[in-house]
């Protein structure tokens, strides 16, 4: 029986980011927030990945202002990056009818809806996005990612060269593009735009560490990545990269066991890893419900 396994956004983590996945940032510890919340203290601790405190944050501006539409959209993006996904959807949809906000809120819903499992619900909001911008590059990334969960790489190819024809995060694309390549089979391709994302952002830990893992032996097992790292964190990073490229390429038992081995291996909760295990597990009884 094939599982159609539906990848969390990790791909589209950069898009305002995943997501899940292995490009998502990490979440930092606990930040105790002092004096006064304004929109600037709280843009900067969703910059900075203080997730739940941007989440108390944004709160407290909406309940000053509930029309705040820049509030609205910050707490949305914050739920969505803690992995708060159905609450994040909620709160884009209310920017829906704001037409400087639509775009914007249907990329964050569909990202949420990768992010859940809901593959439909992701395509149409991105799909919406693009009949109105066609130059929306975020969406046609998203787009891509779909078509990757599907297996049609001629169309995952076209919305890539979308995407980078206009995107202003180039080194995104290509890294995404790589990972698409490692679903294939394809890790000589896969490198190759791994390099080319580090010739454009050559501080993008993410490619740097996804070029090791498509310059890596073909069948790399759990004990050799977990021997091969002294630091915690940069071998839980590992795990859970390898873990979504075993899930790309359709082997849930083998993703799932890196993603337990990643958050064993992390010094911390690792949501990347358990959101991914989530979307995993999911997929799973989607497909046993469906007999897929």
């Amino acid at each position: 029986m094939r599982i159609k396994i539906l990848i969390a956004a990790t791909a589209l983590a950069g898009l305002g980011a995943c997501a899940t996945g292995p490009t998502m940032p990490e979440v930092k510890p606990v930040q105790r927030m002092t004096g006064t919340i304004t929109p600037q203290s709280a843009d900067s601790l969703l910059k900075n990945g203080y997730y739940a405190e941007a989440t108390i944050a944004f709160q407290s501006q909406l309940h000053t202002n509930p029309d705040d539409a820049v509030a609205r959209f910050g707490l949305a993006d914050a739920m969505r990056k803690s992995g708060r996904n159905n609450e994040a959807k909620l709160e884009y949809a209310k920017l829906i009818s704001n037409p400087e906000w639509k775009l914007r809120a249907l990329e964050g819903m569909g990202q949420s809806s990768l992010a859940t499992g809901d593959r439909e619900g992701a395509r149409d909001s991105f799909n919406q996005v693009v009949s109105e911008d066609t130059k929306a590059w975020k969406a046609w990334l998203g787009i891509a990612e779909l078509y990757d969960l599907d297996s049609n790489w001629a169309k995952a190819d076209e919305a890539y060269a979308l995407a980078l024809a206009s995107t202003t995060q180039p080194a995104l694309v290509y890294n995404n593009q790589g990972l698409s390549r490692l679903a294939r089979g394809e890790p000589k391709w896969a490198a190759d735009h791994f390099r080319l994302a580090l010739s454009t952002d050559p501080t993008m830990k993410r490619a740097a560490t996804n070029l090791e893992l498509a310059e890596a032996s073909a069948g790399k097992s759990l004990d050799k990545i977990s021997a091969s790292e002294r630091d915690a964190k940069e071998r839980a990073r590992k795990l859970n990269n390898a873990g979504y490229v075993a899930m790309l390429q359709n082997r849930p038992d083998e993703a799932r066991a890196f993603y337990q081995a990643a958050m064993d291996a992390h010094p911390s909760f690792y949501p990347q890893a358990f959101q991914n295990m989530q979307t995993l597990d999911a997929s799973r009884k989607a497909a046993q419900a469906t007999g897929q």
